[in-house]
């Protein structure tokens, strides 16, 4: 396999943190409030695999497109709410650019595409807009930070649904016999990366499961050599031209286990 460099990324507690691999390697992890600032100190990237919604909805066609994916997601997981409704491009907008709060924003979502805002997604809107802003400004970012979810991830390593809350003792070592179905030692692994986040300015916030997404995000980016399987299969477009879609790695489709 081609020596690349990718990171996986997570929003953690309203800030990203990422984590590199070079070659197959951990190489670094990254707290930062401004993905722009992580990505100058770290480009070239070959991929980035982050855990926000990319293709947003801004009409009946698009909410039907993204719904598609959300759906795939949460059927081949089994864990539906781990998966929050996406809201539209102008609220994504609107809570990045202006500090739209919570009512004003639900308002908002309701008039551009007849849905309600839940606080979950809500508390990740800052973030979606953030990347939206970035990818509809660089062009060539477009085929480089990918959407992806950390739960579909460790369901294409493991090659079945998660049994347990990434919350519970249970569900971090499922998690972490997931990642070694791809790297040695997962374990020691995720003590490296918790002992530098340590010494990590503003990673007080970051909790063992946003390591565990971070890391799966990463291990994803990296084993799928630049083609990534995606959900869907064939995916869509949103209004700027960006994809509906979650990329992953497995063996196989997963996808394609759905009932018709």
């Amino acid at each position: 396999m081609e020596r690349r460099t990718v990171a996986g990324v997570d929003w953690a507690g309203g800030t990203w943190l990422a984590i590199v691999f070079d070659g197959g390697s951990y190489s670094d992890c990254v707290v930062e409030g401004d993905f722009w600032r992580f990505w100058e100190q770290h480009r070239p990237l070959d991929h980035v695999f982050i855990d926000v919604p990319i293709g947003l909805p801004e009409d009946d066609e698009t909410v039907i497109e993204r719904e598609t994916v959300d759906s795939l997601a949460r059927s081949i997981t089994g864990r539906p709410s781990s998966v929050f409704p996406v809201p539209s491009r102008t609220v994504a907008t609107e809570v990045y650019e202006n500090g739209a709060q919570y009512d004003e924003a639900a308002k908002q979502n309701e008039s551009d595409i007849g849905k309600g805002l839940s606080s979950q997604s809500y508390h990740i809107t800052d973030g979606i807009g953030e990347i939206d802003a970035i990818l509809r400004g660089d062009e060539q970012l477009k085929g480089v930070i990918l959407e992806s979810h950390p739960e579909v991830c460790f369901r294409g390593f493991l090659g079945r649904e998660l049994q347990h809350s990434k919350k519970t003792a249970a569900g971090v070592g499922e998690r972490l016999e997931a990642l070694g179905e791809l790297v040695d030692e997962p374990g020691a692994l995720l003590r490296r990366v918790t002992d530098d986040l340590a010494s990590t300015p503003g990673a007080d916030g970051v909790e063992v499961d946003d390591v565990l997404d971070a890391l799966a995000l990463g291990i994803a980016a990296h084993e799928t050599a630049g083609d990534p399987r995606t959900l869907p299969e064939n995916p869509e477009t949103d209004r700027a031209r960006l994809p509906m879609q979650m990329a992953y790695w497995a063996r196989e489709p997963i996808h394609e286990e759905l009932e018709p």
